[in-house]
């Protein structure tokens, strides 16, 4: 036992051994608060929300910040030390951490300017994703389009450095209004009943049951909305345009639909059309081509 107690208060006696001893320490006591703090704060939730994700955050960049503070007092203990430390620290950083710099300045931009949240949908780059985490370094979406059309889900994680914000465009589909307008249009021949045709295709859009439901949810996203920014928003009613072409009437149909319903939305509302349309005897426009045919021995035959 003297033989081991000796060992211990050389190891202790010994300046570096003793720091790497209590880093040990300080590292899994770090570990340990941040579970005891996860098991007491999140133990009073069910299920996963927005609400415990951020305070599971908050508390592992929180137990982490405090664990590297202690860890930093103990091995820069002197105020030369400590500002020698610091302007190594600060150079180095500059010089070799400079995306992750611009990652972090992104970080804070994102948290403090809220430009989206957890659970937007935005674009940037060309990229289309719902959020689904924010890290100090990195933020991941939930992929949507690319080869898939009408914003459909991909199935693919997309994760972007937080210094995007400062370098591309950032296009948020839900950030005051959770709707966005799309069209369907159709061709009609010359001849055919296009005022009839454009009625039908409004009425199509107002009978769709999400339409319905997202009316009164769209108002009030428009009253806030106009209380954060200087808007002139459009009437959530559907709008006809039309449009004459070289072969046919272009009649088109703007409305508003649910940011994540665009597909099926517009997938109910033209087979609605399309049904409608043909119980009414209204035809649908198609491209025709005539072909000139020189007959032997001269003349012109034509035929479409």
């Amino acid at each position: 036992m003297e033989g081991i107690s000796d060992l211990w208060a050389g190891i202790w006696a010994n300046t570096l051994y003793r720091k790497l001893i209590l880093s040990v320490v300080i590292i899994a006591g770090t570990f340990i608060v941040q579970g005891v703090a996860r098991r007491v704060l999140l133990g009073r939730f069910t299920g996963e929300t927005i609400q415990t994700y951020t305070l599971r955050k908050i508390i592992d960049y929180g137990t982490m910040t405090l664990g590297l503070i202690v860890l930093f007092g103990l091995w820069v203990q002197r105020t030369t030390d400590l500002t020698v430390g610091l302007g190594l620290l600060a150079a180095g950083l500059a010089f070799a951490l400079q995306e992750v710099i611009g990652s972090i300045a992104g970080w804070l931009s994102i948290i403090f300017g809220r430009p989206f949240l957890l659970g937007d949908r935005i674009e940037t780059g060309g990229i289309h994703g719902d959020v689904i985490d924010i890290g100090v370094l990195r933020t991941t979406l939930m992929e949507t389009g690319n080869w898939l059309g009408g914003q459909q889900n991909t199935g693919r994680f997309v994760t972007l450095s937080n210094a995007f914000i400062f370098k591309e465009p950032l296009f948020n589909y839900s950030r005051e209004t959770h709707y966005v307008w799309d069209e369907v249009r159709a061709s009609i021949p010359y001849g055919a009943d296009w005022a009839r045709a454009k009625a039908l295709m409004l009425e199509a859009v107002r009978r769709h049951p999400a339409y319905h439901a997202l009316l009164p949810r769209a108002e009030r996203q428009n009253t806030s909305a106009r209380r954060a920014f200087r808007l002139n928003l459009t009437p959530l009613e559907p709008r006809g345009f039309v449009d004459m072409a070289a072969s046919w009437i272009e009649i088109g149909v703007i409305f508003p639909v649910a940011y994540d319903g665009r597909r099926s939305f517009r997938s109910d509302v033209t087979e609605t059309i399309l049904h409608d349309l043909a119980a009414e005897g209204i035809p649908i426009a198609f491209p025709t081509m005539t072909v000139e045919m020189a007959r032997p021995g001269g003349g012109a035959q034509g035929g479409e």
